[in-house]
């Protein structure tokens, strides 16, 4: 019997925003409270020859996938949000629900800037898009001028939360290390947009499916470090 059996029984309607942020704010927040289970999922998806490849690392966050049935709209994953880093603004593909684990950060909401609200003369952002990141697909101009703070706040051990899909935002790690475990849904549009506003540019992030395989292998986890990964999880007592 897989721990993760509870989990099959659910499904998740992204459509209805507002079912959806209930029952897989619902999820995140009892895995955060059962860090046994978490622990044995954790083992379990080790293991597992179809979640072990999904692991992924970037400069600022590395996660590891415990559960994934995007068929009935959920897929589990657990992240670690390195200390002094932060990441860009961005959007997802997806929507999402997220509980906080062990640590904090600081976590910023945006609203992007068009040309008819910015100051006259403000230029256009540009747009960066690396090779190898949207295969068999065509990316699109988008009139920006940039970013507005909407709301800053620090997410900390026990706090939750759900974001839309069409929401802007960073997180940021000044002090320390954060872990959250992270409960999303299927992609409901072909891109999300991420901003780089050191070079006022900006990019499209897709999917696997458009991604070429030295950018793939480039996010993957060794054995190494996925078991490096499940080092701090313990040594931070998350598991």
């Amino acid at each position: 019997m897989s721990e993760s059996d509870w989990l099959d029984h659910i499904s998740i309607d992204w459509d209805d925003f507002d079912s959806a942020s209930r029952i897989s704010g619902e999820i995140v927040r009892h895995l955060a409270a059962d860090r046994a289970l978490l622990r044995r999922m954790v083992r379990e998806a080790q293991q597992d020859e179809h979640l072990r490849p999904l692991a992924e690392k970037h400069y600022e966050l590395t996660y590891i996938v415990l559960y994934d049935a995007l068929d009935r709209g959920l897929r589990i994953r657990l992240h670690r949000f390195t200390k002094g880093l932060e990441d860009i603004p961005h959007n997802h593909r997806f929507s999402f629900s997220s509980a906080l684990l062990a640590g904090s950060y600081v976590h910023t909401i945006f609203d992007l800037e068009r040309p008819e609200d910015a100051a006259p003369g403000r230029p256009l952002w540009t747009l960066d898009q690396p090779e190898g990141t949207h295969e068999g697909t065509s990316v699109r101009e988008l009139a920006t001028t940039g970013l507005r703070p909407a709301l800053a706040t620090v997410q900390s051990a026990g706090s939750s939360y759900t974001l839309h899909h069409s929401t802007i935002h960073k997180t940021a790690m000044p002090d320390e290390t954060a872990f959250s475990v992270f409960c999303r849904g299927p992609a409901q549009k072909p891109c999300a947009l991420q901003l780089q506003p050191d070079s006022q540019s900006y990019l499209w992030k897709f999917g696997r499916a458009n991604e070429t395989p030295d950018v793939l292998a480039a996010r993957g986890l060794s054995d190494d470090e996925y078991r490096a990964f499940i080092t701090m999880l313990e040594e931070a007592d998350v598991i």
